[in-house]
């Protein structure tokens, strides 16, 4: 074997000895990070809050009624499925509303409640570390129910009354650790309910306002 070919193989040896030498260096070094299967997880997280619900009259054409509601606490819970632009969620709500109905079967004012549940499906902003917005937007419908007051109800003025619902909120939330978040949200629905039984000019549409206090919990996956 010649001179010159053990001069090829001493190169070899010593650019294969710096190959890998380099590739053993700190993997904080490289250009681009391969995440950890920790941080690759997606985030998943729930959320509870409670908010002063106030919401506009409305008209019952399916009973002929006037529905002048009050003000009252709304309690909303959510599972949320992170994404790299926010996250996806499945919203659900519960809210005992005053209710005094007028025409229809009452003979008066009366008094009682009525549920109001709402199932949605909405996005929201990304969750970034300390203070950050937050805007949601929602989809889905709502159900009034469970009348219970001094008025009898027929069988069909008892059944529940559904709605399209659209829900806009704008907020502030600040993480508290590495998992948690508290929020602060004001939201503005709309509900289309039936036109059924509605007199000309009477609106199917009523509002509805929520300022809520929430907290946010982190259970896998990165921010």
């Amino acid at each position: 074997m010649t001179t010159r070919t053990f001069a090829l193989r001493g190169a070899l040896v010593v650019a294969l000895g710096a190959a890998t030498a380099l590739l053993a260096s700190d993997a904080g070094a490289q250009i681009i990070k391969v995440p950890t299967p920790d941080e690759a997880r997606t985030p998943i997280s729930v959320s509870a809050s409670f908010g002063f619900l106030q919401t506009q009259d409305r008209f019952d054409g399916q009973s002929g009624a006037q529905w002048y509601l009050g003000e009252a606490l709304q309690y909303r819970g959510s599972l949320e499925y992170g994404t790299t632009s926010g996250s996806l969620a499945l919203v659900g709500s519960l809210a005992n509303v005053p209710i005094a109905r007028s025409g229809g079967s009452s003979t008066g004012f009366s008094d009682g409640t009525i549920q109001l549940r709402q199932l949605l499906a909405a996005f929201r902003t990304p969750e970034t570390p300390g203070a950050h917005q937050i805007v949601e937007v929602g989809v889905g419908v709502s159900q009034w129910a469970n009348y219970s007051g001094t008025d009898a109800l027929t069988a069909d003025e008892a059944k529940a009354r559904n709605a399209f619902t659209l829900v806009v909120g704008y907020g502030f939330g600040f993480t508290v650790g590495s998992r948690a978040s508290i929020a602060m949200v004001q939201d503005m629905s709309t509900l289309w309910g039936s036109k059924e039984g509605l007199p000309a000019g009477r609106s199917r549409s009523v509002r509805q306002y929520t300022t809520r206090l929430g907290l946010r919990y982190r259970f896998f996956g990165a921010r």
